[in-house]
């Protein structure tokens, strides 16, 4: 076997070449363990390991060996058939311990060794002459290791360790050390000065700090002061060679160069020279004093990184050295001012780096601050350069912006590119320098108690206030900005108005800076002044920039991004919601931003800064506080049209829009695109969808399909929202899902294809024929992991009502004979046919994963029917009921009664029962969806059935009407039978009256009294201006019309609902008399809303005709007045002229007396105005909970619509349904909104809950609302009303308005 480069004296050159190239890492270790850990991992952090003579003779012997070994085994395992990739790892395993027990790899072990061994000792042998351990030191005397005292080491000399052990690492014994402090003195000649010098720094720095360091620490001292050019250099080499090391006591050496440096501008005869005559880098005192400033900054920015290892008291002796250099100032006796220590670090970290990063952990953040409080000098001295720097704005900018492009193109790094620094350079270094210092300091509570600061040429001490002020100024004058844009995203340009900007926007992102600090009035009028300036138009001020505009926006961006800074924007300092008014930020920024997107400011306005301030209007009308302000400006309006105009000159050919016009082109020439500026708007006009009101708004424009696919575009990315908002686009999908005209939109775009797309890949399989090598988990929950995402985004488009009848009414099953493994459905109805009616054997076989694809199925199937409008759709539609009864009977063991319990049956008759019996947490009993265990520990399983009607056990027994009437100051006041000439009067008098029985005695709240609560109210309300806001139309229709009226299967379907829920809540008696009452009813109130309704040609279903789902308010109705049908329509015809009518009706308003626009956007009030105000209440009153919706993709107008427009059947018990309909009617529809919100605050913690766990659309969808009763939450509410009355009730009975 030739071992070719691997023995005799190829071998010994291969070794002693590697060797000799480990002297510079061995030096550079702290200590032999440190040696011996970076040689154990040199392969890995050497990049010129693998090219040693040494290292390539070694591969190319193993690839030699091993290469046939390894052929032969893969060879081998290969033929063995298909390999899991999960046993990868394990086969590789076995192929290595087959080749290390191999006779060929142990022969060649066993020879390597042995030359390896010859070779070394033959090194060892001849060491002095194989390596000349006297060149170690660059030239300096060489030492020879027989004659210097090592410490001793308990290794053997024949380990590789022990060996450079003993040569390149220099372990000095502490009486060497003396003679070489010694020979640093000052009375030693120069030449045995620079020798001892030269020695010192061989020796690891870690292991001078002994008994004899204070007398070395002194002759250090002397030697740094020393004249003699080299021999400083020496000493200053020594400091850099320490601060490489990892011991603690480096520290030390810190402090020998703090005292250094300290000394240099304390002695009498110090050099310094005085600021106007600058610095002069080619002079020799002052290039020694930058290299020791340089090695100081390196030290301060690098030392943070490891002194959490160290004893505190390392930290401490850091920073208080620093700090007292630092203090050190010169007189202020202008001319006469020297360079202070300060102006030297300002020229090496002019952003003040090493402040940064001492204050970014709190390990070293709170000594700094501790001992800044006994050198607040230096504090004071930056807070007096960043104010005289304001004071003096007003000077020529143009030396000024010499100076700062000077400061951003050149370092002192670049070697004899920059060899002087003026006067002027300096103080602005020292500004830059101060402003990031303070910048930095302000971040924080305790950097902000130094404030105020007494400064002694201020007769006043000067606040944070103040300051911010001062700084303002510099970004908002006219004359502070002389650079372009190009500029202005340059994180390396030193131009002033950029970095404030930079330490501004710093600020307003900690939020307690931004609340306590800049919120200000004063603060955002500064800041605000060029918009204001270019608003005015005013000749006798210079316009403002578009880089300062820019700027402005900028920091307005960040300041809107959070909760305290965007209420700020939208209501100034100390105002909140109640108090309107047009000083507020938010009108300057919203009138400014309309007049530049209507061309009509003087000069126009530049694409680039219309948008950037547009992007601050959208952080704000992206919220419902935000548009309740801005709705006025109709900025959804002025961006459409500008859209519009970029299409149709898109069209027309050009490619660029420009938005100047006349002299002033040049001034403002645009960078944007068209594609650019257009898109900018899109983005802008689509985030009015954040919101219930937004959208309505943003269909009302036309651009809702084009703004859906430019959202699916961006959501197909998995793109966020904007720059400053941390989620994607789900939340957004999931508010436009939730209406006709938005879920028509998303089908366009192709996000419900691509969306089942995912789902079935993740289901099934995808569309490609793609070889899956490692089998899936297998299931454990009834979703799996894998398709929990594509479940609940499914589950999220198909929650409300209007997108579920826009989809699939109409649509029948596209069923077929045969199916393809491979065919994905591509529809929402394809989805129901393959997964959910899977009653074929043709769809069994078609499915891959049969059971788990069936149970997918059955919960998006579970999920949608709990609401109850598309419960009636499906079953009239598709009897789905009838399938799953016949599934269930199939089940059955043959010849018997029983059944066979798995997965599927369990979720059949968990569905079966809850479409069948409605009912609140109280009213029925859902069967589980598991098998459980019983206390005895023995399994129970529910009660399956495969008929109609439902198992007894499942409807619990409801107690009948108690007949005992209870008096009480309402019951008397209703029964007095006195007429009012005031009907307002009365009506406030039976609100305080009804108030004060449903806060004190609410269980007296119940039968014949609410009854005459209703009747009376409506009947009162009638006549009040106020509230009847409709005209009261007289029926015009005959028994045969209302005969011939024809319902709808699914109407039918919900008559016969309805009152088998009345029967079991025992408020109707028959089944027969009670179905044929409710049947006149609802055709009675068809009829009669139908002669309101106006014929609208639109391509949405939800609009074809009258309102789609069934009216579950009037069987609420019927049923509150037990099945007295002309009762019901009595009072229906009167409650239907007030606005009441308009939230608590869903068919009242349904294509009729609202405008047209409002008519035909398919969006009804109960969306666009109650669940709008809910999310405005919710966001100020429980943001924890709007938060976790927003975490969750899902939106509370959403649930609370689906609550609403089905009365809240099947989520309250029957009692609070009727206490619902009465609070609402008699203390104000607003009470709409109030309920909504006390119910999400006592689900708070539930909902947080299920956010965590990623299901809270389903929780808030499937699960009753347990515990919760109406008149428990009256005084709640009430609350809610004082605070939020004047808005929320004058917003929905202007329901003609948008």
């Amino acid at each position: 076997m030739a071992m070719r480069g691997l023995e005799g004296d190829d071998l010994k050159r291969g070794l002693h070449e590697l060797i000799v190239s480990w002297e510079n890492i061995i030096r550079e270790a702290g200590s032999l363990e440190a040696a011996e850990d970076t040689l154990l991992h040199l392969e890995e952090n050497d990049e010129n390991f693998h090219k040693h003579d040494f290292v390539r003779a070694l591969k190319r012997k193993l690839e030699e060996c091993l290469s046939p070994l390894i052929d032969d085994e893969l060879e081998k395992y290969s033929t063995t058939g298909h390999i899991d990739s999960g046993s990868h790892e394990t086969l590789v395993n076995q192929i290595i311990d087959h080749i290390i027990q191999s006779k060929q790899y142990g022969d060649m072990k066993r020879k390597l060794g042995r030359n390896v061994n010859e070779a070394v000792n033959n090194l060892l042998t001849n060491f002095d002459t194989e390596f000349g351990i006297g060149r170690i030191g660059g030239g300096a005397e060489g030492i020879d290791p027989r004659k210097t005292p090592f410490v001793t080491d308990d290794e053997e000399v024949s380990s590789f360790n022990s060996l450079y052990d003993q040569g390149s690492v220099m372990l000095f014994n502490q009486d060497y050390l003396k003679g070489i402090a010694d020979n640093l003195g000052k009375t030693k000649n120069p030449s045995t000065r620079r020798e001892a010098m030269q020695k010192l720094n061989q020796i690891i720095s870690g292991d001078i700090h002994n008994k004899h360091w204070p007398m070395l620490r002194k002759n250090l001292m002397d030697v740094m002061s020393d004249a003699d050019e080299q021999l400083s250099d020496l000493s200053l080499k020594f400091v850099a060679k320490s601060f490489t090391c990892t011991s603690h006591h480096t520290s030390q050496v810190y402090i020998l160069l703090m005292e250094f440096l300290c000394h240099q501008f304390t002695s009498a005869n110090s050099a310094i020279p005085l600021v106007k005559n600058g610095l002069d880098c080619t002079n020799k005192a002052m290039t020694k004093l930058l290299k020791a400033f340089r090695l100081m900054v390196e030290f301060q920015q690098e030392a943070p990184n490891y002194w959490v290892r160290y004893p505190l008291v390392y930290l401490e002796e850091v920073v208080e050295s620093s700090l007292n250099l630092l203090a050190l100032q010169t007189s202020s006796q202008f001319p006469n001012t020297k360079l202070c220590p300060l102006h030297f670090v300002a020229v090496l970290d002019p952003k003040a780096q090493w402040f940064i990063k001492w204050m970014h952990g709190n390990y070293s953040r709170s000594q700094l601050l501790e001992h800044l409080k006994k050198y607040r000098v230096i504090v004071e001295s930056t807070l007096r350069y960043c104010l005289d720097f304001s004071a003096s704005r007003k000077s020529p900018y143009d030396g000024m912006s010499e100076i700062s492009e000077a400061l951003s193109k050149v370092s002192l790094a670049d070697s004899g590119k920059r060899l002087y620094f003026s006067g002027p350079e300096l103080e602005y270094a020292l500004f830059v320098h101060s402003l990031s210092f303070l910048g930095r300091l302000l971040c924080f509570e305790k950097g902000r108690s130094f404030f105020p600061i007494r400064l002694k040429e201020k007769q006043v001490p000067v606040n944070i206030k103040q300051l911010l002020k001062a700084l303002v100024l510099l970004i908002v004058d006219p004359g502070a900005s002389t650079t372009g844009t190009s500029r202005r995203n340059d994180k390396n340009t030193y131009e002033s108005t950029h970095l404030v900007a930079e330490v501004f926007k710093s600020l307003c992102s900690t939020e307690a800076m931004c609340s306590a600090s800049v919120c200000k009035d004063d603060i955002m009028n500064t800041l605000l002044s060029p918009v204001a300036q270019f608003l005015d138009g005013a000749t006798d001020h210079p316009i403002p920039s578009e880089t300062t505009l820019l700027h402005v926006a900028d920091i307005l961006c960040i300041i809107a991004s959070s909760t305290t800074g965007r209420r700020h924007l939208i209501h100034g300092e100390g105002k909140g919601l109640l108090s309107r008014t047009k000083s507020s930020a938010a009108h300057l920024i919203a009138e400014f931003t309309k007049k530049a997107l209507s061309e009509k400011l003087s000069p126009p306005c530049p694409n680039a800064v219309t948008g950037a301030y547009l992007y601050v209007c959208r952080q704000l009308y992206n919220t419902c506080e935000g548009l309740l302000v801005l709705s006025q400006y109709e900025l959804h309006t002025c961006i459409a049209q500008t859209w519009r105009k970029l299409q149709d000159s898109e069209k027309g050919g050009s490619s660029t829009v420009s938005s100047s016009k006349g002299d002033d082109t040049e001034k403002y020439k645009d960078s944007y695109s068209m594609f650019s500026w257009k898109e900018t708007l899109q983005d802008n006009l689509l985030n009015f969808a954040s919101t219930a009101k937004g959208i309505l708004l943003l269909q009302q424009t036309g651009a809702f399909s084009e703004c859906a696919r430019y959202m699916y575009s961006r959501y197909d990315k998995k793109l966020q929202v904007s720059k400053c908002e941390k989620f994607g686009y789900g939340y957004m999908v999931t508010q436009v899902a939730a209406t006709a005209p938005g879920i028509q939109a998303l089908q366009s775009t192709g996000y419900i294809r691509a969306l089942l797309s995912e789902l079935w890949s993740s289901l099934e399989c995808g569309p490609q024929d793609t070889p899956v090598y490692t089998p899936k988990p297998w299931p454990v929950d009834p979703i799996d992991r894998s398709s929990q995402k594509h479940f609940i985004r499914l589950v999220n488009i198909l929650s409300a009502f209007p997108a579920v009848y826009e989809l699939i009414r109409g649509e029948a099953l596209p069923a077929r004979e045969s199916y393809g493994l491979r065919d994905v459905p591509e529809t929402i109805t394809a989805l129901i046919d393959r997964v959910i009616i899977v009653d074929s054997p043709a769809k069994i076989h078609s499915l891959f994963n049969c059971k788990q694809s069936c149970t997918f199925g059955l919960r998006v199937l579970s999920a949608m029917v709990s609401c109850l409008d598309t419960y009636l759709l499906l079953q009239s539609q598709y009897k789905f009921q009838e399938f799953l009864l016949q599934e269930q009977d199939a089940n059955k063991v043959d010849g018997s009664d029983f059944f066979i319990i798995d997965e599927l049956s369990l979720e059949r008759n968990y569905i079966l029962v809850k479409t069948f019996m409605i009912g609140g947490p109280t009213e029925r009993t859902l069967p589980s969806r598991t098998l459980e265990e019983d206390k005895s520990g023995s399994v129970k399983a529910p009660t399956l059935f495969s008929s109609y009607p439902i198992p007894r056990e499942y409807q619990p027994n409801i107690a009948g009407r108690s007949a005992m009437k209870q008096e009480n100051d309402l019951s008397k006041f209703l029964g007095s039978g006195r007429p009012e000439k005031k009907p307002n009067v009365w009506v406030e008098k039976c609100r305080d009256l009804f108030y004060k029985m449903a806060s004190s005695k609410p269980d007296q709240a119940k039968g014949n009294l609410l009854q005459q609560v209703l009747e009376q109210t409506v009947a009162h309300q009638c006549h009040t201006q106020e509230e009847a806001i409709f005209h009261l139309f007289d029926f015009s229709g005959t028994d045969s019309t209302i005969k011939n009226f024809k319902l709808s299967p699914l109407q039918l379907l919900g008559i016969k609902t309805a009152v088998r829920y009345g029967i079991h809540l025992k408020v109707i008696n028959t089944s027969s008399e009670s179905i044929e009452n409710l049947t006149q009813l609802v055709k009675l109130t068809g009829c009669f809303l139908r002669q309101q309704q106006r014929s609208l040609k639109s391509s949405l279903r939800f609009l074809e005709s009258s309102y789609p789902g069934f009216d579950w308010f009037t069987a609420t109705i019927f049923l509150i007045f037990n099945g007295h049908a002309e009762r019901a329509w009595n009072f229906l015809h009167k409650f239907s002229s007030l606005g009441a009518s308009g939230y608590l009706w869903m068919a009242r308003l349904h294509a009729s007396l609202l405008p047209i626009s409002l008519l035909s956007s398919g969006i009804p009030p109960l969306f666009s105005s109650t669940a709008h105000n809910i999310e405005l209440v919710l966001q100020i009153e429980l943001p924890l909970v709007a938060s976790g919706f927003t975490m969750s993709g899902y939106t509370p107008s959403q649930i609370c619509f689906h609550w609403l427009s089905q009365c809240f059947w099947n989520y309250l018990d029957w009692l609070d349904i009727v206490h619902y309909v009465t609070v609402c009617i008699c203390l104000g529809v607003d009470y709409q909104v109030y309920l909504c919100v006390a119910i999400l605050r006592h689900l708070q913690e539930k909902i947080l809950s299920h956010m965590q766990t990623q299901d809270l659309i389903i929780f808030l969808k499937e699960e009753s609302i347990r515990y919760f009763h109406v008149l428990d939450h009256i005084k709640y509410m009430k609350e809610l009303e004082t605070k939020y009355r004047k808005i929320v009730l004058s917003d929905m009975m202007n329901i003609s308005k948008p």
